[in-house]
């Protein structure tokens, strides 16, 4: 059995939670200053077009909620801050269309939890992107420690790492002392859990994931600053984070990466340019790549990492005839057809399937051409490219010809980003048929200047429909 390092000051899980309250606005640069913005100009987008969908109506539904002083997204109700981010996270993450880092979606945790407890106790817009900006940055580093271990291991990653970045937000919002943020983190462990078995056989509970954990992440905060305390070695201890979910070991040798003149994290994010698990867009540029030859294919070899076989590969149930929205997003054939065969992989492709206007039948060309693909693990491409998802993909055609296709850039991520722009088309995508163009364009405005001064409640008045 591993050994449990001696509590020292200078462990592991004491570096995070000085992370987390030496965090100022000094430590955050101009690059990163710039991705905050832009990370939650699209993840307020997100809220508010997921906002109506069923499953985040069915959630809606099941909460009943607190009076408080938060907003809830397209409501003009006030409600417990609690509440607020817990609904307004399930939306953020409620259509496969998040940012992502690393194997996980930090923007749902960190923007609604910043904002919802921002209003609650009357922050700046400075104050609450400090907040922010610290818990990405202890969601990122301490899941950077785990990855690709977590998705491999069948946990989907922002389950679990979604509760301590909303405990680190919560704790600065709250102005907790380094004790009680380190308890407050400690007891986040508590929560931690939510396996991938959504992407095999469906169920919409994977939407509510980043709310539960969110929901988790601020109650944990609320109970440190009661007094109630967590356990010491809560990322590095024999029944730890990293011991339990993993079975890895994690030392205190580690504590470098929470130092708070590390190089920060958040310029590194990517947003997603298809509405999919982000495992699968390097497959859909080279399903597009494929296009002007689709009707030649007699079958396609497939290359994949370890971690991308895990989410939407060879073990999910319905691989190759997905019944249901979330089988689809993650189904590497599925979306590679879909692309393929001109159908499309964004927004408005997914909300026809869900909708029952796109229908995949087993003859349909989608399903026929996903049939075709044949899926095969490379320890080479593990080695060689680690968090970086890349698609290596050869088509064989009917007339003997054969064409390779390697991608390992996407739209929106961070080694090739969105124009202005592209990312605006996405956002008004999203809002203009919910809270109009007039007030998205107002609302996005108002994030690209982020007045320090600004109260974070002028900032929210803007994600309610307006009479």
């Amino acid at each position: 059995m591993t050994p449990t390092a001696p509590i020292t000051p200078d462990s592991l899980e004491r570096a995070v939670a000085r992370l987390v309250v030496g965090f100022t606005s000094q430590h955050i640069d101009p690059a990163s200053h710039a991705a905050a913005r832009a990370l939650i100009k699209d993840q307020l987008a997100i809220q508010i077009g997921a906002g109506r969908l069923p499953w985040s109506r069915q959630v809606r539904a099941a909460r009943q909620l607190r009076p408080g002083a938060s907003t809830l997204v397209g409501e003009a109700t006030k409600v417990a801050a609690a509440d607020a981010a817990y609904l307004n996270a399930t939306y953020g993450h409620g259509f496969e269309y998040d940012d992502f880092a690393g194997n996980a979606h930090p923007g749902c945790c960190v923007v609604p939890t910043a904002l919802a407890i921002g209003e609650e106790v009357g922050a700046t817009l400075e104050e609450m992107l400090v907040a922010m900006v610290a818990g990405y940055e202890v969601y990122v580093r301490i899941g950077n420690l785990g990855s690709p271990d977590l998705l491999n291991a069948g946990w989907q990653p922002h389950a679990v790492l979604a509760n301590f970045g909303a405990a680190a937000v919560a704790a600065k919002l709250y102005g907790l002392d380094e004790e009680k943020t380190f308890h407050a983190l400690a007891i986040a462990l508590s929560h931690a859990s939510g396996p991938t078995e959504y992407a095999s056989t469906g169920g919409s509970i994977k939407r509510a994931h980043a709310g539960l954990a969110v929901r988790n992440g601020i109650e944990s905060a609320e109970l440190a600053r009661a007094g109630v305390t967590g356990p010491q070695r809560w990322l590095t201890g024999r029944r730890g984070l990293y011991a339990t979910f993993i079975r890895k070991r994690v030392t205190d040798e580690a504590s470098a990466v929470f130092a708070l003149d590390a190089p920060l994290t958040l310029p590194e994010l990517s947003f997603k340019a298809y509405c999919a698990c982000a495992c699968t867009h390097p497959f859909i540029e080279a399903g597009a790549a494929l296009r002007s030859r689709a009707q030649e294919i007699e079958s396609i070899d497939i290359k994949l990492q370890t971690m991308v076989d895990a989410i939407v590969g060879t073990g999910n149930e319905n691989l190759f005839q997905p019944r249901n929205i979330e089988e689809l997003q993650y189904s590497l054939p599925t979306q590679m057809a879909l692309a393929a065969t001109g159908k499309g992989n964004g927004y408005r492709t997914h909300l026809d399937f869900l909708e029952g206007r796109l229908q995949l039948p087993p003859d349909s060309e989608v399903i026929q051409l996903a049939r075709k693909m044949k899926l095969e693990v490379s320890p080479e491409l593990d080695a060689q490219y680690g968090l970086r998802f890349v698609a290596d993909v050869t088509a064989h055609f009917r007339d003997g010809s054969s064409q390779r296709v390697f991608i390992d850039k996407v739209p929106g991520r961070a080694d090739s980003p969105y124009t202005p722009e592209q990312h605006l088309t996405k956002l008004m995508e999203l809002t203009e048929e919910v809270i109009g163009q007039t007030q998205s364009a107002r609302l996005f405005e108002m994030v690209d200047r982020l007045d320090p001064a600004t109260r974070v409640g002028e900032l929210t008045n803007l994600l309610q429909r307006q009479p």
